[in-house]
């Protein structure tokens, strides 16, 4: 015996029929930009350091460009970064390379210091309704920030004017990082020489995830 589906649009409340293909597979598409539903409820943030940062030429050990801390309980919601960025506020005098690395902590620590107020991706304000703790600069415990830990993320790119503000570095993460409770991450920049100064950030939103 066959059954008829039908659902409500959210928006528009009219009945449509659900379709099925000849495995029985359910036929869907987003009616939405892929991001909407998640952004749209208040619990998506971005954050990024006010002061720039001199890049690394080399690999860091607890030194960091940005750091955030997530204060959740054991078994509470976790911080699944959506994208990870950097901005050139002042350029080096000799061209270079520039690329971003960040390191996940993988054990509890302690918290770091609370610096940086992020904002609702969704345009209503900063807020504190957020399990992130942020700061700009600073050093990592010596579990999680260790030089092993360290991995690239994104592409690299090649200054072409010496001394050129403005110079931005991009990562869509999309889920691929998460930040469980307790832990702490870390970013930075590195660059042929230290040279030039990065204010680095990050996008992430918040969700009650069953992790391994």
């Amino acid at each position: 015996m066959q059954t008829k589906v039908r659902a409500k649009g959210r928006v528009s409340g009219v009945a449509m029929d659900v379709e099925a293909n000849q495995a029985g597979g359910l036929l869907t598409a987003l009616g939405d930009a892929d991001y909407t539903d998640i952004t749209r409820g208040g619990h998506a943030f971005h954050v990024k350091a006010a002061t720039g940062v001199p890049s690394l030429a080399a690999i860091a050990t607890i030194a960091t460009a940005f750091m955030c801390w997530n204060s959740a309980p054991d078994g509470g919601k976790s911080m699944i970064i959506d994208a990870l960025f950097a901005v050139a506020d002042d350029g080096s005098d000799a061209l270079s390379s520039y690329f971003m690395i960040y390191v996940l902590g993988q054990t509890r620590v302690a918290t770091v210091a609370d610096e940086l107020t992020p904002r609702r991706n969704n345009g209503l304000g900063a807020t504190t309704d957020t399990i992130a703790i942020c700061a700009e600069g600073g050093n990592l415990d010596g579990v999680t920030g260790v030089a092993i830990g360290w991995m690239p993320v994104g592409n690299s790119i090649t200054q072409a004017i010496v001394s050129q503000q403005g110079s931005t570095l991009w990562a869509e993460v999309n889920g691929r990082i998460i930040i469980p409770p307790g832990r702490a991450f870390g970013m930075h920049t590195i660059a042929a020489d230290a040279n030039s100064d990065f204010e680095c950030g990050m996008m992430w939103h918040e969700k009650q995830i069953k992790l391994a």
